[in-house]
């Protein structure tokens, strides 16, 4: 079956009658699967916000994807600005402006370089080089559509930061402001480091499907295993380092609990859960979310 058979009804069209997804088409199901899959502290179809629910990225998801290809030959930073605008105009909210800062540079480059990197036991850099000469050739009038595109998108607990600060004017290169900022923020990280947590996150997705996992399965797993591998950039932006560091401890706590699915799994699973979603101190690993939904993309060049 494939992927975009679990897409919602409404999505349907899009794919009528096609043999092959196009790039804009990927990243629908991207963004669709990484929320419709059951996470802890994160919106999905049975969880939801005040201010956010399953179906703002349902409609986001194709608001994204259309723009992704109707914006296929415009520069790197104009179509993440036209694809963060077209998500505010769907659902006036922002859901997913980590997910476009990832996704619309993994449209831009040799689908093959990916696939071929993920058939090999030679590692990721053939994928990551090709990332980083793309991001190498943008120039400033990118650097600053992707300001712009974060100024409106306004992320949780952006703050202020002593050098390329968003809200001051854009500096001459994304790269060199992206290099800053992955002091503090995974997805800046992803920029500076040619995509690696992606790309190691989509082969243990596809390790996961080897296994015999479902998709919904190994999206689960692989959130719970990144959240106790690395603390969440955005928590830590909005909660500071001590919430960060129990978040990832709790989540170890989870994996020491019992075998995937046990009884014991899903008490502690659940109560982690609880805690992330706690109404006063709500801890949602969004920027987990879209390194997740990044490493979707890559994976389902050899899911269809």
């Amino acid at each position: 079956m494939l992927l975009y058979d679990s897409l919602p009804e409404s999505s349907h069209a899009l794919f009528k009658g096609r043999t092959a997804m196009t790039p804009g088409q990927r990243v629908c199901f991207s963004i669709f699967h990484e929320a419709s899959a059951i996470k802890l502290g994160n919106v999905h179809p049975d969880a939801s916000f005040q201010d956010m629910n399953f179906s703002h990225f349902e409609r986001a998801s194709l608001a994204i994807g259309e723009c992704v290809d109707a914006t296929a030959s415009d520069s790197l930073g104009s179509s993440i600005l036209a694809c963060t605008q077209a998500m505010l105009d769907a659902v006036q909210i922002n859901t997913s402006l980590g997910t476009i800062l990832l996704l619309v540079p993994l449209t831009r480059i040799d689908s093959l370089q990916i696939d071929g990197a993920l058939n090999h036991n030679t590692g990721l850099q053939p994928a990551s080089d090709a990332i980083q000469q793309l991001l190498a050739r943008t120039d400033s009038r990118d650097c600053e559509a992707i300001y712009e595109a974060i100024r409106i998108a306004q992320p949780g607990g952006l703050g202020r930061a002593d050098a390329a600060d968003v809200s001051e004017k854009a500096p001459p290169s994304i790269l060199d402001a992206m290099r800053i900022a992955s002091a503090w923020d995974d997805i800046a990280l992803q920029y500076a480091n040619g995509f690696l947590q992606v790309y190691e996150g989509a082969v243990r997705l596809l390790e996961f499907r080897d296994r015999g996992l479902t998709w919904p399965e190994a999206i689960r797993r692989l959130q719970l295993e990144l959240l106790a591998s690395r603390v969440d950039s955005l928590i830590v932006r909005k909660l500071g380092t001590a919430i960060g560091d129990e978040v990832k401890s709790r989540a170890k706590q989870v994996i020491a609990s019992g075998p995937f699915g046990s009884p014991e799994f899903e008490i502690a699973w659940q109560e982690f859960d609880t805690y992330l979603r706690h109404p006063k101190v709500r801890k949602n690993p969004g920027t987990i979310a879209d390194l997740i939904a990044g490493a979707i993309y890559v994976a389902s060049l050899k899911w269809t």
